[in-house]
């Protein structure tokens, strides 16, 4: 089944910024964020409990719910920016109402704790950006400068296509399909629950930070034994940061890890997408159609129109 996109922005539409997640200190990034906004000719609106702290969220579960419905409902939203990840999208997942939405569908844009409400949209029928926020904005960053192209390029339209060395851990192939997928540990906690994950018969996508190695493989075959990875058509493994470091796991790596799990299967592997919580974070379409060729020396991930 094909996911319906959601109108590509123009000049002059609004895109909403929220935080349906962790807080932030300051409006910092929101400044950086309506700047850049504004030079690509749209509008910015802030969500009216955006600078809220509770605990760790940006604000109550109440809060937080009703600037991310406002932003839903609100048929001048073109697109919903989440300010930052951190954790608190799943408190509210099951309170969301969609029936505006589905009538003026819109982009959705973060990654990480987002990966929440990227599952809870594919699993509706729409796709969805996983791409830089605007907490990970910087100014004189050529990475994240190439971060930020490729989130325009997806935001409105254009081609993308990434094309980057090849890891000698990675498993050579060509797939064709919808890719989906987000944050591990997020694919993880969704389990079991109306927004699990869809996988028969698409490309995966998985990303993570500052976890310990066991913690990774016990987040992967977690998913294995879900069943997540036996009906997919290849395997795309983003940025894997800031592992702690583990004693008894000093000889193990990730990629070995992942290639572990996968071993039965027989589909592509890329390591070393840049995507995740890294400066070079390239916007993926999730629930978009992308082909896939792994070589020797180089890979591609082509986004079909």
């Amino acid at each position: 089944m094909k996911l319906k996109t959601p109108p590509y922005l123009k000049k002059g539409d609004l895109v909403a910024l929220v935080t349906p997640a962790g807080f932030i200190e300051n409006d910092s990034s929101l400044i950086l964020a309506e700047k850049l906004l504004k030079s690509w000719g749209l509008k910015a609106i802030r969500g009216k409990f955006v600078l809220e702290q509770d605990a760790s969220f940006a604000g109550t579960d109440t809060q937080r719910l009703e600037d991310l419905q406002k932003a839903l409902d609100n048929p001048k939203v073109k697109a919903i920016w989440a300010v930052r990840g951190g954790y608190g999208s799943m408190r509210i997942l099951s309170q969301l109402n969609f029936n505006k939405f589905l009538k003026n569908p819109k982009w959705i844009i973060g990654f990480s704790d987002i990966t929440a409400l990227h599952n809870m949209l594919h699993n509706k029928g729409y796709k969805s950006i996983h791409g830089i926020m605007p907490i990970n904005l910087k100014n004189d960053n050529k990475l994240i400068e190439k971060a930020v192209d490729s989130l325009y390029n997806a935001l409105f339209g254009k081609d993308l296509e990434y094309i980057f060395p090849s890891s000698l851990k990675n498993r050579y192939g060509s797939a064709e399909a919808v890719v989906v997928g987000g944050n591990l540990s997020l694919l993880q906690s969704l389990l079991g629950t109306s927004s699990q994950i869809k996988t028969k018969n698409k490309i995966l996508f998985i990303e993570e930070i500052g976890e310990e190695l066991y913690r990774i493989d016990r987040l992967l075959h977690s998913l294995k034994l879900a069943g997540i990875f036996k009906d997919i058509l290849g395997l795309i493994v983003g940025g894997f940061t800031d592992i702690k470091p583990d004693k008894h796991w000093k000889n193990q790596n990730y990629q070995d890890l992942v290639l572990h799990v996968v071993k039965e299967y027989d589909f592509p592997v890329i390591f070393n997408m840049p995507a995740g919580h890294i400066d070079e974070n390239r916007a993926l379409i999730l629930g978009g159609e992308v082909v896939i060729n792994v070589g020797e020396f180089v890979c591609c991930i082509r986004f079909q129109q």
